[in-house]
């Protein structure tokens, strides 16, 4: 499927082009975009990591398709996407050390490309766009009502507050 993002282009700018999509494999989620955040993290990304990139990594939307063994959300549903990905089975993760995961799930390179290339996504997310595959465990579903450019800044914004505090 066709999405269009904004595309970091590794050298400090961006620009707005489409990508291309694959459908999601086990485990992976389909999202349409409703909202993104904006974060400083965007504007170090860009600056100083030198990748080629969809950017944003604080999201939320509508799961489209789903994948094989997906299990915590269904089409339709509404979803906040989450930066820290942990894979749920590492010795981190069964510990309860989710945030130091050591296998953090990402997303075949070949299911996202920007004119026939396989392209990365800020933090295995890529929220700056109008769809996003992300890894199962990226997705939380919204229980509450709570408009879309709110829920966009939980899965980083506040989360970092949190953390901070």
């Amino acid at each position: 499927m066709k999405a269009k993002a904004a595309i970091s282009d590794g050298h400090g700018e961006f620009y707005f082009d489409s990508i291309t999509l694959g459908k999601p494999a086990p485990n992976e989620v389909l999202v349409q975009i409703k909202a993104s955040g904006i974060c400083h993290t965007d504007y170090d990304h860009m600056r100083h990591l030198k990748l080629f990139a969809v950017m944003g990594h604080e999201g939320a939307g509508v799961v489209l398709q789903t994948g094989k063994n997906v299990s915590t959300v269904k089409m339709g549903d509404r979803v906040l996407l989450n930066w820290a990905i942990p894979c749920g089975e590492c010795f981190q993760c069964v510990r309860g050390a989710e945030n130091i995961c050591e296998d953090r799930p990402v997303i075949r390179p070949e299911n996202r490309a920007h004119r026939g290339k396989p392209v990365n996504a800020s933090f295995g997310l890529g929220t700056m766009a109008t769809h996003a595959i992300v890894p199962e465990q990226a997705v939380v579903k919204i229980d509450v009502e709570i408009p879309f450019h709110s829920a966009a800044i939980l899965g980083c914004g506040v989360m970092t507050g949190f953390g901070s505090v």
